[in-house]
């Protein structure tokens, strides 16, 4: 007998155990969260100039791909058409183009 196929959606009348991680907006939060701890932690040690281009180069690049991601993925999700859906498109558009300006400029 075949086994059911478990697509992660819970059986009706059932609360979703998952319903916190499938929320955009507080995925967005937590995202805002990190990026500004990263930069806050990264404008720290790009103060030396021997070692700024490496830093930049080994850790800022890696992090600003990661974080365009994010940003498009959540700007796809919560950019719908409607006041909040340009909202979010302005935000996360002003954040991926703020993050490589930041890094290039630091």
């Amino acid at each position: 007998m075949p086994h059911p196929v478990d697509d992660g959606a819970p059986e009706a009348g059932q609360p979703d155990p998952l319903a916190r991680f499938r929320d955009w907006r507080g995925f967005l939060l937590a995202a805002l969260a990190v990026n500004g701890l990263f930069v806050w932690g990264m404008l720290g040690q790009v103060g030396d100039p021997a070692t700024a281009t490496w830093h930049k180069a080994l850790v800022w690049l890696p992090f600003n791909c990661l974080a365009t991601v994010v940003y498009y993925v959540v700007l796809l999700k919560l950019g719908q058409p409607g006041a909040w859906g340009l909202f979010y498109k302005l935000l996360c558009g002003g954040l991926i183009i703020g993050n490589w300006l930041l890094m290039l400029s630091a």
